[in-house]
């Protein structure tokens, strides 16, 4: 089973300025940002069968991701 793309102004809208802000001045947080968009596009495609991988790849991939959005989180706290 599938998800939708984890859209990080979608599942955290109250802090859409914030995050906008944070990718125009903060290259480190846009960066991050930028491979949480990948890694979870990659996810998206994998679950929806356009790209192949194994459970683990997928399970790491989900961790990946985990890990990004809590270092995207922290930083949001930060500022």
């Amino acid at each position: 089973m599938w998800m939708d793309h984890h859209d990080l102004l979608r599942e955290f809208p109250e802090e859409a300025k914030a995050i906008v802000a944070l990718r125009e001045r903060n290259g480190h947080f846009d960066a991050l940002c930028a491979r949480f968009d990948a890694v979870s596009a990659e996810i998206v495609r994998i679950e929806r069968g356009k790209e192949s991988a194994s459970d683990a790849q997928l399970h790491t991939l989900r961790l990946d991701r985990l890990k990004l959005k809590d270092e995207i989180v922290a930083l949001l706290r930060q500022s």
